[in-house]
Formats: C-alpha cells, structure tokens, sequence
C-alpha cells in the first residue's frame, strides 16, 4: 500500500488512532489527554485537531513517553478501589466490607502491604464462588457471596499460621 494514496482524511484518522494507542500504552487518562491536546495544539477535543496539530501531538507523545510505552508505575496503593466510594447506596456498605477485607488481606501478605489488590481479590472469588463478574458490577447477591468467601478465606489463614509457625 503507498503512502501517496492515502487522503488527508484517513491520514488524519491513523494519527488519532495513533495518538489514542500512545496514550493507552503510557497510561494517560482523557483528562490528561484533552489536558495535553488544548497546551500542544490549542484544542479542546481529538475531532478538532488539523493533520499538522496530530502529527505534533503524536511526536510529542513519542518523544516523552513514559518507560517507552509501559502503563505508568505512579498508581498509588489502593487505587483501584476508588470505585467502592462512588458506588450505589445499596452496594455501597457490602464493596465497603469486601474493602476493609481487602485490608486485612493485605497485612496477611507477604510482604504486607496497605490494601491487596482488586485483581487479588477478584480472584478469590473467582476461585471460591465462581464469579465471572469484576466487583463494580456485581450484583448485592453476588457481593454477599463474595463478602462471607473472603471472611471464609481469611478464617482458613488464620488457621494455617500458628501450624506453620510451629513447624518452624
């Protein structure tokens, strides 16, 4: 395929694409991304850019990205739980306890950290009720299941750690 046959159209189509994919690949949220096309190119959304503003965007993008295009590492502990305090009043107390479960599941680890990870606890209720759901979209029923599985969960390590540590 040549280059030279391509409109100005469908070039500019590819260089929003690509302007997207580089913001995904190095973590930018829209914010960040409608943030940086209004100080590049003096625009407010991606629809208004010109193909001389795409093509700066882009090479400004290349030219600073993050870890050569790795997701950002600057995630604090904990803040894939943001969605627990947005949720609805009903979900709301029962993704509160999964929350502070998560806590205690996290001292447990080795090494401790402040909160175990959403990813950590999803797949402990993969694994012991069998959800197929991530936790923002389940359901009350299937947070109930998951809350009384994590508390079965942390009653069998409590269990387990005087054993190990007699054998030791």
């Amino acid at each position: 395929m040549s280059f030279q046959n391509i409109t100005p159209a469908k070039a500019l189509a590819r260089l929003k694409g690509g302007i997207r994919a580089e913001c995904a690949k190095q973590g930018i949220d829209e914010t960040t991304r409608k943030a940086m096309l209004s100080r590049i190119a003096g625009v407010g959304s991606s629809k208004d850019l010109t193909l001389k503003d795409a093509h700066r965007v882009l090479e400004h993008l290349r030219s600073t990205g993050r870890g050569m295009g790795k997701p950002a590492k600057d995630k604090k502990i904990g803040d894939d739980w943001t969605f627990v305090f947005a949720a609805t009043p009903a979900r709301q107390p029962l993704l509160k306890k999964i929350y502070r479960l998560a806590e205690t599941l996290g001292q447990a680890q080795t090494p401790p950290v402040p909160v175990a990870s959403k990813a950590y606890v999803e797949g402990i209720a993969v694994q012991m009720v069998g959800a197929t759901t991530l936790l923002e979209f389940c359901d009350t029923d299937l947070l109930h299941k998951i809350v009384q599985a994590l508390e079965v969960h942390l009653r069998r390590r409590r269990k387990a750690a005087p054993a190990q540590e007699a054998q030791a």
